[in-house]
């Protein structure tokens, strides 16, 4: 009896949700298609949508460091990268009709208009980008092309940073082309991904969600996931390097010039001492690649 009791509550909740959806649907089509759902959106705090994908850009001058907080899609980006004919086109972040031209010192925000907006600002030499916090608790209705939270694309003057700070608790943080003297990047969930970066200390965390380096790295590296995979690429060879690589549950590899140097299952560890640098890499749930002498993932 325990057993079709549980079992017809789950058919119950089911049922209560098919039917919250159908009636949500029904009512935006009765009250105006896409902006009939945004009404209900005003009217009602339980029932968020986006709205319309709207982009906003400015010039924000030099700057040399970063500190972005909140729920947010962050792209960090030299010029080797936005200067690229197509590179947006291929990253679909923004379409040709949006903005006709990025340059240096360009901060832009792709959000739908319902959201809260990121604030951007510049003092002394930062620029600060505060998203807030996104509380979705409820019903989440998009038909439109917008995201639920922001993406913040930033072209960076000057290729070097003194720092860069990114503390989040949902979003991707994706940086290209980007030299810095030191940089921290922590994330409850989401991925972080770099390209073509150069490094001089770099520490990296993400409770779920997977990282991806490749670059010039120097000094020390640290990398930490609870769970997801984690994949280091350096253009220095392997014997630069102090190591200690470790995951609860996962494999380690590491190539170096695209050959197999070790290779652990079940969780072994791998350490290796001497090197002017140092990378530390840490997973509970997750596989470990690190990759030397390598200019690509």
């Amino acid at each position: 009896m325990k057993q079709l009791s549980k079992l017809a509550k789950f058919f119950i909740i089911c049922a209560a949700v098919f039917v919250i959806g159908i009636a949500c649907t029904a009512a935006g089509a009765a009250s105006g298609g896409v902006q009939g759902f945004e009404k209900l959106a005003e009217r009602y705090d339980w029932i968020n949508s986006p709205g319309e994908r709207g982009v906003t850009a400015q010039n924000v001058g030099d700057f040399h460091s970063i500190e972005a907080t909140g729920d947010v899609d962050l792209w960090i980006v030299g010029k080797s990268y936005y200067e690229k004919a197509g590179w947006l086109a291929d990253q679909d972040l923004l379409k040709q009709t949006e903005l006709d031209v990025i340059g240096s010192g360009q901060v832009c925000v792709i959000a739908g208009d319902q959201m809260e907006q990121p604030q951007i600002s510049v003092e002394k030499g930062v620029l600060t980008i505060d998203a807030g916090a996104i509380d979705l608790t409820g019903i989440n209705l998009n038909v439109t092309e917008a995201e639920f939270y922001p993406e913040v694309l930033v072209c960076v003057p000057d290729e070097t940073l003194r720092t860069l700070t990114v503390s989040g608790q949902t979003g991707d943080v994706n940086v290209l082309g980007v030299s810095w003297k030191s940089a921290k990047i922590g994330v409850n969930t989401g991925d972080i991904s770099m390209e073509g970066v150069d490094s001089k200390a770099l520490a990296l965390s993400v409770d779920t969600g997977d990282i991806e380096v490749q670059g010039k790295l120097t000094g020390t590296v640290e990398a930490g996931s609870e769970t997801g995979d984690i994949e280091i690429a350096t253009s220095l060879p392997k014997e630069k390097y102090a190591l200690d690589l470790k995951t609860g549950v996962g494999d380690i590899k590491v190539l170096e010039g695209g050959e197999k140097t070790f290779e652990s299952e079940e969780g072994k560890p791998m350490t290796q001492e001497g090197g002017p640098h140092r990378i530390k890499v840490s997973t509970d749930t997750g596989d470990v690649k690190l990759l030397f002498e390598s200019r690509a993932l």
